[in-house]
């Protein structure tokens, strides 16, 4: 009996473990159904709200300093004129945007970095140059921010005042590939195997008191963007052999 009673707790314990104590609730079935509409197979391996993964308020650019961006989708009153970049850590004024309100489906954004220098280039979904710009920042590590009509928000949620009523101040969840399907983030007919290298990152753009909570109000697939694991954290993260290949496929 006491074997039972060990393992029936056994099992409690790492069902509970399953959900991560730090996931943020994801309202309304909006960024699931987006995201099952970019899987090969019409539904996406993780939930929305068991699958986020942590810490992702801190992130870098991986070994040979350069990564890729794609907008998969907006559902939002705001998605004309939502931004999205990244910010110096320790001084959210010094910016640089990856995705500018214009951007739409397909749109990707190449983030490379030289010194303390990143530079953001700019593509549509047909692959045509729309612009280059750059920022110096301090240190390599950065957070991303997205800009709402008047308000920006930050992956790293305590610096978001507007706590939701179960204290939520975190506007961006995250989810990992693992390398289990094929998607199309851009839209285009192509699919490409989600690895551990890509990241989904998925943004609320209204105050948390006074939002529906569904997070997909802007969605974007990275690639050899790393995330950095906080201070007492173990473990080495994973970086797939084969990258997603974000920069858009030309069409023959």
């Amino acid at each position: 009996m006491k074997k039972l009673t060990k393992l029936f707790i056994g099992m409690t314990l790492g069902a509970l473990s399953a959900i991560p104590a730090s996931a943020t609730p994801v309202f309304g079935g909006g960024l699931q159904a987006g995201l099952d509409a970019a899987s090969q197979d019409g539904t996406f391996s993780q939930d929305v709200n068991a699958d986020q993964y942590n810490p992702d308020e801190i992130w870098t650019l991986d070994a040979v300093s350069s990564g890729n961006a794609v907008m998969m989708f907006e559902f939002a009153g705001f998605a004309n004129s939502n931004t999205m970049g990244i910010y110096q850590i320790g001084n959210t004024g010094v910016t640089l945007e990856l995705f500018s309100g214009a951007a739409s489906q397909g749109w990707h954004t190449t983030l490379s970095q030289t010194g303390n220098v990143f530079t953001a280039t700019y593509f549509d979904e047909n692959d045509v140059f729309m612009g280059q710009s750059s920022a110096a920042l301090n240190a390599s590590n950065f957070g991303f921010y997205l800009t709402a009509g008047q308000n920006t928000f930050y992956s790293q949620a305590d610096l978001n005042s507007d706590a939701a009523a179960d204290g939520t101040t975190d506007h961006l969840v995250t989810y990992q590939g693992d390398n289990s399907e094929m998607m199309d983030p851009d839209g285009d007919g192509f699919y490409g195997q989600f690895t551990d290298n890509n990241f989904i990152l998925a943004w609320e753009d209204l105050a948390l008191n006074a939002s529906d909570r569904d997070y997909s109000d802007m969605v974007v697939m990275v690639e050899s963007f790393i995330p950095v694991p906080e201070p007492g954290t173990l473990g080495v993260l994973g970086l797939g052999l084969l990258g997603f290949g974000l920069a858009r496929r030309k069409r023959a």
